[in-house]
């Protein structure tokens, strides 16, 4: 991993970096919950790339920078319970080349508009699919090679979190030592969870290259307040906090899994009735009091 930046003037400071890794894959992905171990597993291969600009003047900094990511040869796996084989049991198999590409750009901002009122506001956009079809290979207990299949995986997205997202934070200091903060955060393109295993590529069928079922946006805005207590005891400092988070109580679906296996209605088309959602958390709040030492 390197790295570099560079002081274009007083105000502006320019940034790159580069990476390169490459490990082995997690443990779950080459040895089985049943002891099969994979043969010679392909290490995985991590490149990223960022380059951006920090801006300074006076009462406002802003940073923006834009990152290209590209994951190779990851590795997952499935159980098959068919039959096939010479066990007759569940049989494994091992998909490689699940490679992905993610790209976006991230600002963030910060103004301290007098002492007492400060905002700060970030967004990201970001784009994170999928390179192309993987394969997978068939083994049995043994470890022997049954067979070999295709995967549709190109251009789908990758799914389980929100690729658009915005926040806007406002906070205020009325007197010495009181803090409030509203913070109001906003997604978007949040697609749903999947597994690669699922497209597989039949013989005969068009392979499925629909994209997965996308939750619709939200927004949520949080409530936090902090006072340090201007008394001490014994040479302590106390601080309460108070925490909302909800606050308008909004409904929305924080999580969702495409064509679920246990809640789809219907024929499965990655559409709304397909899945599976996960209702984000009502309004709740917590409070109490922190004691330094």
């Amino acid at each position: 991993k390197g790295g570099a930046m560079y002081d274009v003037n007083d105000n502006i400071r320019a940034f790159a970096n580069f990476g390169l890794v490459e490990k082995p894959p997690i443990m779950d992905n080459v040895i089985y919950f049943d002891g099969t171990v994979a043969s010679d597993p392909t290490n995985e291969k991590f490149q990223s790339m960022e380059f951006g600009a920090n801006y300074r003047a006076g009462n406002l900094a802003v940073k923006a920078n834009y990152y290209m990511t590209d994951w190779k040869d990851r590795n997952l796996t499935k159980a098959l319970t068919t039959g096939q084989g010479s066990s007759g049991d569940t049989e494994i198999i091992y998909l490689t080349g699940v490679n992905q590409k993610h790209s976006g750009l991230e600002i963030e901002a910060y103004m301290q508009v007098m002492d007492m009122l400060r905002f700060n506001a970030t967004a990201s956009f970001g784009t994170w699919k999928f390179v192309d079809d993987a394969n997978g290979t068939l083994k049995d207990e043994a470890n022997n090679t049954l067979g070999e299949f295709s995967y549709a995986l190109k251009d789908l997205f990758v799914g389980d979190m929100p690729q658009t997202s915005f926040a806007l934070g406002t906070t205020l200091n009325p007197i010495d030592g009181l803090s409030i903060q509203a913070l109001v955060n906003y997604y978007d393109n949040n697609y749903s969870d999947w597994s690669p295993d699922s497209r597989e590529i039949e013989e005969g069928d068009a392979p499925d290259r629909g994209q997965v079922w996308m939750a619709p946006s939200y927004s949520k805005v949080d409530l936090h307040i902090n006072y340090a207590l201007p008394i001490s005891i014994a040479g302590t400092q106390m601080t309460a906090f108070a925490h909302i988070f909800n606050v308008l109580d909004a409904v929305y679906v924080q999580d969702a899994v495409d064509n679920s296996k246990y809640n789809s209605w219907g024929t499965k088309e990655h559409k709304p009735w397909n899945a599976e959602v996960f209702l984000g958390t009502p309004r709740y709040f917590n409070m109490g009091l922190k004691v330094n030492f």
